[in-house]
């Protein structure tokens, strides 16, 4: 069995037709690919879409040969290899990239054995996030694949979920969810995840100063990030208290969603960085040598 997942929202600008990430896993141009014209007869045949195909331009597809590994199967749950890509591609490009059509096929996409969509009956409500006219071309495809090497060197068997496996598991959550206030409670999920201090006092002011410090360059702009990310944590504090919270301050979500995807890339596109975030002793010593640097 092979499953495509179609992305809505991401525009082929590569310049070779399929790009193969490892075995069992390669993007596609479903414009040059059977995916595609199998899709527009569906629509046709059985109504799929309402008979009106929608512009998808770029496909990832998945295969297990032996069939005994499930995460290939494409669903909305964290721990599908379908829901790891889409994470990742939505880091990368600071934002959602809309819904995605699943086919799954048996003969190389002559024919469909089962199709649905996947990741747009909750991102709906967050449309703030989406990002249009991104382009899946050489350079994202190089981030892409330096990603998913850091990703897979720090997965090891017979553990517990490691710390930036948890931190992807809430940013995932962050942006398939129903409203702005749960992306906002999750994003501070994430950067406590990967920021928090050894201590609970002056949390606020420690996390902040622990992303200013990876984030920032010169004094000054990490006093910028430093007095961002508080002013965020005091929308978080109203969030997670009950209280309600102004249109102004709903609106400081989105962007704030973006400049977590940049903190994420810096961190899982780094080989060195990634390891060091995944190790509580390395992050300890990481995060208190910047704070005296």
């Amino acid at each position: 069995m092979k499953f495509v997942i179609l992305i809505h929202l991401l525009n082929w600008e590569h310049h070779e037709n399929e790009y193969i990430l490892e075995e069992g896993i390669s993007f596609i141009n479903p414009n040059t690919h059977p995916v595609g014209k199998l899709y527009k007869k569906i629509c046709g045949r059985d109504n799929i879409d309402e008979g009106e195909p929608y512009t998808f331009n770029t496909g990832l597809i998945l295969y297990d040969e032996t069939g005994s590994d499930h995460s290939f199967l494409p669903s909305s749950s964290h721990y599908s290899l379908s829901t790891t890509f889409i994470n990742l591609l939505t880091i990368i490009y600071k934002g959602t990239l809309g819904h995605c059509r699943i086919i799954m096929s048996k003969d190389d996409f002559k024919t469909s054995h089962l199709t649905y969509t996947l990741y747009d009956s909750l991102t709906e409500f967050t449309d703030e996030l989406t990002v249009y006219h991104s382009k899946f071309d050489g350079n994202s495809i190089e981030v892409l694949e330096k990603v998913w090497q850091n990703l897979k060197s720090t997965y090891t068997s017979g553990v517990q979920k490691s710390r930036i496996e948890n931190m992807l598991n809430f940013f995932y959550f962050s942006w398939y969810t129903l409203t702005l206030e749960l992306t906002g409670i999750s994003l501070s999920i994430v950067l406590e995840t990967l920021f928090s201090p050894h201590s609970n006092s002056e949390l606020t002011h420690q996390i902040a100063c622990n992303v200013s410090n990876l984030m920032g360059n010169e004094k000054e702009g990490k006093k910028e990030l430093y007095k961002y990310v508080k002013k965020y944590y005091s929308i978080r504090s109203k969030l997670v208290h009950g209280e309600t919270i102004k249109e102004v301050e709903l609106n400081l979500i989105p962007p704030f969603f973006k400049f977590i995807c940049e903190v994420i890339l810096k961190i899982i596109s780094d080989y060195s960085l990634i390891h060091t975030f995944n190790d509580n002793k390395k992050r300890r010593e990481f995060i208190e040598d910047k704070l005296f640097e």
